[in-house]
Order: structure tokens, then C-alpha cells, then sequence
């Protein structure tokens, strides 16, 4: 069992301070993207669509056909 970190609860101001400290870097890292999408003309990544010799999206290298079981050949 990991030790106690602490045997009182947070306080309100306490639980603001954690929320804001988790979600400030991700709100900074979209608006960045965004504003690099929005302003600079730069496109969104997509993911790369491979087509086999047949041309048809069903048979896409990447994501394959489905397998009968685990482990079958």
C-alpha cells in the first residue's frame, strides 16, 4: 500500500490552484495550434492514407483486414 501523502483534504483554494496548474499548459499547446492553423495558413495533420496495388480504401496497409481470432494464422 503507497504511503499517505497527506491526511487532510485539499482546501478550495487549493483544488482552484491544482486545476489551474493541469490545465493551463494544455490550453496554451491548443492555442498555439490554433493560432498557427487560423493565422499562418498552416494545415491540420492528417493521418497518411496508404492504397495498395487494388486502389480500394478497405485494403489500406495500415489498419489491415480484420483477423479470424488472437494468435490465428
Amino acid at each position: 500500500m503507497p504511503p499517505k501523502l497527506s491526511s487532510q483534504p485539499l482546501t478550495a483554494d487549493a483544488k482552484r490552484l491544482r486545476t489551474i496548474i493541469i490545465s493551463f499548459p494544455l490550453f496554451v499547446a491548443t492555442s498555439w495550434i490554433l493560432y498557427k492553423r487560423a493565422y499562418l495558413g498552416e494545415e491540420q495533420k492528417t493521418i497518411p492514407q496508404v492504397a495498395t496495388q487494388t486502389g480500394r480504401p478497405e485494403d489500406n496497409k495500415i489498419f489491415g483486414k480484420p483477423t479470424q481470432g488472437f494468435g490465428s494464422k
